[in-house]
């Protein structure tokens, strides 16, 4: 039986699923904190230390939101998790 996956972990798999794997598909960290059911800053704090990994990038909208997407080598971290 797999071990249940660490939360910041989770958080990567989930901007996975939501497809947002290029600029034009990020979405916001209040959007992936909403699915998770927990805090939006707790969650951005998780994805900003992805993008300093390397694992992530983003970006602020025109409405002032910050916007993460994977990258190719976040895209490949989630899916080293499934072996």
């Amino acid at each position: 039986m797999r071990e249940e996956l660490p939360f910041p972990d989770k958080v990567l798999q989930t901007l996975h699923n939501l497809c947002a794997t290029a600029a034009d598909l990020a979405r916001r960290g209040e959007e992936v904190a909403r699915l998770l059911q927990k805090d939006s800053f707790e969650i951005e704090s998780i994805l900003d230390h992805y993008k300093s990994e390397g694992f992530a990038e983003s970006f602020t909208d025109s409405e002032g939101k910050k916007r993460y997407y994977l990258n190719g080598r976040g895209i490949i971290k989630v899916c080293s998790l499934f072996t």
